[in-house]
């Protein structure tokens, strides 16, 4: 078994480790929209650091979890839990937020790619606990 997650995901076709790319970009780009321009007046907005926040944490169990039980399909606990709450809250404020800005369309683009992380999420924690938990058997 590779020494750390980032070696195990490093063994993944390249199609895999690009949606690792998307959904990272997606966590990463909240960065870009911490500081904005709202009714004539700069604010800091509270969602991006929310989705960074919930990011590093999620990463940080993922790790520990890798370290503990191998490259299992149990690792995308650790996204639903920390991301879900985020996920509902924006999902919550999404038509409160003005239309046609930059930050509308990450909110947008994020609400897609992690929802589709979630659901891949869900399915894998549920093999998980049924008995498929092993995502790769080649270190055997």
């Amino acid at each position: 078994m590779p020494a750390t997650l980032g070696d195990a995901i490093g063994t993944e076709p390249a199609w895999l480790q690009g949606w690792i790319l998307v959904l990272s970009a997606a966590h990463i780009t909240a960065l870009a929209f911490v500081v904005g321009h709202d009714n004539g007046r700069w604010v800091v907005r509270p969602e991006p650091i929310a989705v960074v926040a919930s990011a590093i944490v999620a990463t940080m169990i993922m790790t520990w979890l890798y370290s503990q039980v191998g490259y299992v399909r149990l690792l995308g606990l650790a996204h639903l839990v920390y991301w879900t709450p985020v996920y509902l809250w924006m999902w919550s404020r999404r038509r409160a937020l003005v239309r046609g800005t930059l930050f509308t369309k990450w909110v947008q683009a994020y609400l897609i790619i992690v929802g589709l992380s979630l659901a891949i999420d869900v399915v894998d924690v549920i093999r998980h606990l049924v008995g498929d938990g092993e995502l790769l058997h080649r270190w055997s």
